[in-house]
């Protein structure tokens, strides 16, 4: 499915950065207030959203963007979680959104993002879809940070054949066609290749990152989803998020891996759906 996004992306500066930013609300009017708020995963994009933005735009002002380091946004060398928090803060701002309007949509890493949000504020909802507690540094990881970018970035980041056999198996469910696969290494393998390497070497800035400390302060209500098969945040992580979180539901999409915003789109969406349509964001509930 071919979704350009990025025709209607903008660039918006805040905390010292140029973001890429995705803003339905400048094209449409909507009656509800409450905005839907897209983070993508690490080292993720915006455009990894092309089944939920043009579906959820067409009932709420949605909002996507590359977050810093990432996609088309500044990348710099240094970045922690309070920049990202501070940057989604500063950028609700911007574009004239009350958090307390606002549902946070994170994927992985932008779940990461959106529950330290709101553990500090109000937020009108949660939805946190294959997110995690701790990163998870892997035997890759380390290769990435201790070796030169010239051996690791041709090996993992470009399409041979090693990539062609881990990332299916890593990423997705054995259930799903190798053409969705497909889909997702033409959408991202160029984009990953160009990503500069101190990038992938962000995650020695997260190392301190243990949600398990405050989730219980997360008083919002919040939807935790989760792929059955999701190696990179297996299925008890989300049901300990959902454990801690005082008001959390829990749902395991079953034939799915860490990328089901690929595998089970409209699955997703729907539940998706459901959870808006429980915490009041539509004027009505959708057909």
């Amino acid at each position: 499915m071919k979704v350009n996004l990025s025709s209607s992306c903008r660039f918006v500066r805040i905390n010292g950065v140029k973001l890429n930013v995705y803003d339905s609300g400048v094209s449409r009017s909507y009656d509800s207030p409450t905005t839907l708020v897209f983070l993508h995963g690490y080292p993720g994009q915006l455009s990894n959203w092309k089944y939920q933005v043009p579906y959820f735009e067409e009932k709420l002002r949605v909002i996507a963007y590359d977050q810093r380091g990432f996609g088309e946004s500044d990348k710099p060398h240094r970045v922690s979680f309070d920049d990202y928090v501070s940057d989604l803060a500063a950028l609700l701002e911007k574009l004239g959104v009350n958090s307390g309007d606002a549902v946070l949509v994170g994927h992985s890493f932008g779940g990461m993002v959106a529950q330290l949000f709101a553990r500090d504020r109000e937020v009108k909802g949660l939805v946190l879809i294959g997110s995690l507690t701790k990163i998870r540094v892997d035997f890759t990881d380390y290769i990435i940070q201790y070796t030169p970018s010239f051996i690791w970035k041709p090996l993992f980041f470009t399409r041979n054949f090693l990539t062609d056999r881990l990332y299916p198996q890593l990423y997705f469910s054995p259930s799903t066609p190798i053409k969705v696969w497909e889909e997702f290494a033409e959408d991202n393998v160029d984009y990953l290749q160009r990503l500069p390497a101190h990038v992938y070497r962000y995650h020695k800035y997260f190392a301190d990152y243990n949600a398990e400390k405050w989730l219980s302060k997360v008083k919002a209500p919040a939807l935790v989803v989760v792929g059955e098969n999701d190696k990179i945040a297996p299925p008890q992580e989300s049901e300990k998020i959902s454990r801690l979180m005082p008001n959390a539901e829990l749902k395991v999409i079953e034939a799915a891996g860490h990328m089901v915003l690929y595998e089970k789109p409209e699955e997703l969406n729907s539940i998706i759906d459901e959870f808006l349509a429980k915490i009041g964001a539509y004027k009505s509930s959708p057909e």
